[in-house]
């Protein structure tokens, strides 16, 4: 099966289906905007012809028919983040060929801070998503959020979660018990606005008042970094905290490996591939109560949920966990069971490649 991806080739999680895809035996193509090596695929710049002998038209009839033959050359093609003035397809091309769509969350929801997009584009990914054979969603509240965006069912939306990769990570990392009020509190989704982490140095006094020993180590860069840390600054806690700069993927279990919990106080999340990631490596997780972490962290299981943007309850959150270091190590097994069993990788896919004859299927009865 011959599949072409247009994505950011950059992004992580692209950075890891396309492997597992090749692996399975399907010839990849990746075409993105700025090419870089990604092992498994073919890489093509994105590029519209210019004009000349052989391409006379006008530029948007050169770009129709460059999107087109894509869709001619391979089984599938598959549009991953929804920005449609990178990419262009329209409904009308749908009938040439077989078309996948995978929004990622902020391509349907415009995140906290971030300007919105234009009402053009809004009806273009609508457009796409009514178009595909098939679209694919994280999770069932995000594939909630996609079929009401777009106006589809939602049965027929795929659900292809982002799994974890159960040998990387591995709870056999993790460090030995420190001693009793030496914890160690994570952060790794980034410095922007939609994560939250304002929220976070919001509730770090509140747990230094009553867990003195706490410490609190965050990973990542990003527009409200240089916030955070003057918040820090300002309630005087900087002590207490480690700045850690953007770790590379295979390096987080690592860091996780020395922390007792995890938080994650997002504005909003499409999904919730971290909260995964800590509950393989046995490290429960305080999240927001917000979009796809509902469908990742089973509250009073593999974790606690509070309300989004409450600082003080975020807090209470984190040091009713530390306090009961028993329910950290069953919160910790119960996640890493809950990710074995729903969230293999591996397992995820050999999904990826039904959904593509599913699609395959839908196309052929569509002709």
């Amino acid at each position: 099966m011959k599949i072409c991806i247009f994505g950011e080739p950059r992004a992580v999680h692209l950075q890891r289906i396309v492997p597992g895809l090749a692996a399975r035996g399907l010839d990849v193509h990746f075409v993105c905007n700025k090419p870089i090596d990604v092992p498994g695929a073919t890489v093509e710049r994105f590029e519209v012809p210019r004009p000349g002998l052989t391409h006379p038209l006008r530029w948007s009839a050169r770009w129709v028919r460059y999107l087109k033959g894509f869709l001619r050359r391979f089984d599938v093609c598959h549009v991953h983040f929804l920005f449609l003035r990178d990419w262009g397809f329209t409904p009308e091309m749908a009938d040439d060929g077989c078309l996948v769509a995978t929004p990622w969350g902020s391509d349907i929801v415009v995140p906290e801070g971030e300007d919105p997009p234009t009402p053009d584009h809004v009806e273009k990914r609508k457009a796409l998503l009514r178009s595909a054979h098939l679209v694919t969603a994280w999770g069932p509240s995000f594939a909630r959020m996609v079929s009401g965006y777009a106006g589809i069912e939602f049965s027929d939306i795929a659900l292809l979660p982002l799994g974890v990769d159960l040998q990387l990570f591995d709870p056999s990392l993790k460090a030995a018990r420190r001693a009793a009020g030496d914890y160690r509190v994570g952060f790794f989704k980034g410095f922007r606005a939609v994560y939250g982490p304002t929220y976070l140095m919001r509730a770090i006094p509140t747990v230094l008042e009553v867990l003195p020993g706490t410490r609190f180590h965050l990973i990542g860069d990003g527009p409200q970094l240089q916030r955070c840390k003057e918040l820090a600054g300002a309630y005087e806690v900087a002590f207490s905290v480690k700045w850690i700069p953007y770790q590379a993927y295979a390096n987080i279990p690592n860091h996780l490996a020395g922390w007792d919990l995890t938080v994650i106080p997002s504005v909003s999340e499409s999904f919730g591939a971290a909260a995964l990631e800590s509950s393989a490596m046995e490290v429960p997780v305080v999240a927001s109560d917000v979009g796809g972490l509902r469908d990742t962290v089973v509250h009073g299981e593999t974790g606690l949920l509070v309300p989004s943007k409450a600082p003080e309850q975020l807090a209470d959150a984190i040091i009713t966990l530390l306090q009961d270091c028993a329910a950290r190590e069953w919160m910790g097994r119960a996640g890493r069971e809950m990710v074995e069993r729903d969230y293999d990788w591996q397992e995820i896919l050999d999904r990826w490649v039904d959904a593509y004859r599913l699609a395959l299927d839908r196309a052929a009865v569509m002709v």
